[in-house]
């Protein structure tokens, strides 16, 4: 019969639990910014696809397409890898024979648009972006507000809104932990801080982590 070496259980626990770790990244917390409502029956839908409509500027954000389609390029993303759903992009050109669809926040959509969309793209829900606020000279600002409008029934069953300004203590801590943290690279917060691509990246992964 085999009678183990008590004296070694010790070093042999210690050894596992060093390969355990090993395998584990420690990581630090980002600060969650922003604010969402979502409906109290939310898991009651079925939600697989998903369509990401073009943002939209809104209020004092005056911005040209080119600035418009970067903001949005950095949320498709962070929405297709922070979010169990299939994110499908949809573009000015796919919506081009469909009524507008005006964003109202809390509000309804128009039935014949989201029933066009949905049959033609095999959508569950629609995500509407809108730009709210923007600075791209230091200190940066960036507001986004967006919609999660269900296609069975129009209505908006998500809702969030997010306003970043690097000037306030609170966006630069947050901002530092998440650039240390997901990009990983030397002087990422410095970086981060004075780049609008890098900062529109932090804003959407924010934004994403609402939903």
């Amino acid at each position: 019969m085999f009678i183990p070496n008590l004296r070694l259980l010790p070093l042999a626990l210690l050894s596992l639990l060093a390969m355990l770790g090993a395998g584990c990244k420690t990581t630090i917390e980002v600060p969650a910014m922003g604010s969402a409502e979502i409906v109290s029956d939310f898991e009651s839908y079925t939600i697989r696809r998903v369509g990401f409509l073009p943002f939209l500027p809104l209020h004092s954000a005056q911005l040209g397409a080119a600035d418009v389609s970067s903001i949005e390029t950095s949320f498709h993303a962070e929405f297709s890898s922070g979010t169990p759903y299939d994110i499908v992009p949809l573009s000015a050109g796919d919506l081009s024979e469909i009524p507008q669809l005006e964003p109202f926040r809390k509000g309804t959509y128009a039935p014949e648009a989201i029933i066009a969309i949905r049959d033609r793209y095999r959508l569950d829900a629609l995500l509407v972006g809108s730009v709210t606020a923007r600075q791209v000279t230091p200190p940066l600002v960036l507001g986004a507000q967006m919609d999660l409008i269900s296609c069975e029934t129009g209505q908006t069953i998500w809702s969030a809104d997010l306003l970043l300004d690097s000037s306030i203590a609170e966006t630069r801590d947050a901002l530092g932990v998440w650039a240390a943290e997901e990009l990983g690279e030397e002087h990422a917060a410095r970086m981060a801080m004075i780049s609008p691509r890098k900062f529109a990246h932090f804003a959407a992964y924010q934004m994403a982590r609402l939903l």
